[in-house]
């Protein structure tokens, strides 16, 4: 394992090892029948793997009959205790802590641990959570981790011996913890600005495509397949997507290569990502009528048509300017769909796709077949398709598209946070920067 710090011993900071400054102490074990859903009369709610993340997240809750006052006392979700996974399938999760902020009347899971420095008034809480989430710290638990019974369960005798480092003033100890308390604010608040964005997108896909943008106008009904029928604007056509489109063309079989010789192929890979790129694409030779057949256009659609996962089926990308000019061909395991220009546009065929309505018609045509589940361009030409005038299209796609603008805004935000926090955790907790007194007052 790499050394935990790059550099010596600041000024007025100690270095002790873990085993030394903290105590310890185990959770919860039950019975299956002691288990239920909701809370009742003398039922224990308990903090389990999934509501360690971040931040405690309460929201899935499973609650506990006959937990004894013994017990309670021994395994409480206490303040200024912090909560970490010691047992776990996946060993990238073992260390995985939080910090409890308040006395909850609650117990923690057997796969948990809690742990807390000695004497707070020589080492805080707060403080030390946040030396739990160095990087390196956390790489120990979890590469030493102990695989038993399919599990993976970390090692006290690993990482007792890790140093840990904090200034001998608690009053700077404070200083740090503050300062990375409001990294995390950033973080929390432009994470919720992120997620309501999402949500605006899902809800606008949820209904854009059967009411359109403007309310209160008459409809009709469309029948998207044998279980399902929306309403639609009287003005919008419901054929079948066939109609609409110029191409529905499978892609090249020929095998990829290591030495980039050929042409970059789009692969599911790269449909799936948020935005279709050429960044690690894949490259293959085939011969010069295949590849001219085969070149990718602006705002052609490119949909997956089988997989061994099930909610891949009929996911798709479009392909943009940049994309298209270079002369660039898809895979086999993709159909190429390229519409009538006066008719659909290829960016709301995209939309469409992604939409409820669009998702439930591709669940519904899929077959299995060896393992893996398909959908054929018959299929395919047979999905209705609610289509407005190409200006409505038009203005259907630039609010999604804003949308999707604001996305990966708002996305390369939180990325820049996170990191930003990454820096602040290994340079503040390591002693390489120092908060001057009175810089901080949280």
């Amino acid at each position: 394992m790499k050394a935990i710090y790059d550099q010596p011993l600041p000024n007025g900071w100690s270095e002790e090892p873990l085993g030394k400054v903290v105590i310890t102490r185990r959770g919860y074990t039950w019975e299956k029948a002691d288990e239920i859903d909701r809370a009742e009369a003398e039922t224990v709610p308990v903090i389990r793997i999934p509501n360690v993340q971040d931040t405690l997240d309460l929201s899935d809750l499973i609650h506990l009959r006959n937990v004894s006052q013994r017990a309670l006392e021994k395994a409480a979700v206490t303040k200024d205790w912090l909560l970490f996974v010691g047992s776990n399938g996946t060993q990238d999760r073992i260390g995985d802590s939080v910090l409890i902020e308040e006395d909850r009347p609650m117990v923690f899971a057997s796969f948990l641990m809690g742990i807390q420095p000695k004497e707070q008034g020589r080492l805080r809480s707060d403080f030390f959570a946040h030396w739990m989430r160095l990087h390196l710290v956390h790489e120990v638990f979890s590469k030493t981790s102990q695989q038993t019974t399919g599990l993976a369960n970390f090692s006290w005798g690993a990482v007792k011996k890790l140093p840990v480092r904090f200034p001998t003033c608690i009053d700077e100890q404070r200083r740090i913890a503050a300062a990375l308390k409001l990294a995390d604010e950033a973080i929390l608040k432009t994470q919720s600005e992120l997620d309501a964005t999402r949500e605006l997108k899902r809800s606008l896909l949820s209904n854009v495509f059967e009411r359109g943008l403007t309310p209160g106008v008459a409809t009709k009904p469309c029948k998207i397949h044998r279980c399902y029928t929306a309403m639609i604007p009287n003005h919008w056509d419901d054929d079948k997507l066939g109609k609409n489109l110029m191409l529905v063309e499978y892609g090249t079989n020929a095998p990829s290569n290591d030495y980039r010789g050929g042409y970059p192929v789009i692969a599911i890979p790269q449909v799936v990502a948020p935005h279709l790129t050429l960044t690690d694409v894949p490259f293959a030779e085939v011969p010069d009528g295949e590849a001219a057949a085969l070149r990718l256009e602006t705002d052609d659609v490119l949909l997956i048509r089988t997989n061994g996962n099930p909610e891949f089926i009929g996911k798709s990308t479009i392909v943009s300017k940049e994309v298209a000019a270079t002369h660039t061909i898809y895979a086999s395991y993709l159909i190429r769909l390229r519409t009538k220009k006066d008719q659909l546009l290829g960016a709301y065929l995209n939309y469409f796709l992604a939409s409820p309505l669009g998702r439930r018609q591709a669940g519904a045509s899929a077959n299995t077949s060896a393992g893996n589940n398909n959908i054929g361009a018959r299929a395919i030409k047979q999905f209705r398709l609610p289509r407005p005038p190409i200006e409505e299209q038009e203005q259907i796609v630039g609010l999604l598209d804003t949308l999707e603008k604001q996305i990966d805004a708002q996305t390369a935000k939180v990325s820049a946070a996170l990191e930003l926090k990454r820096s602040l955790l290994q340079n503040l907790l390591t002693g390489k920067i120092r908060i001057p007194e009175g810089a901080i007052h949280a």
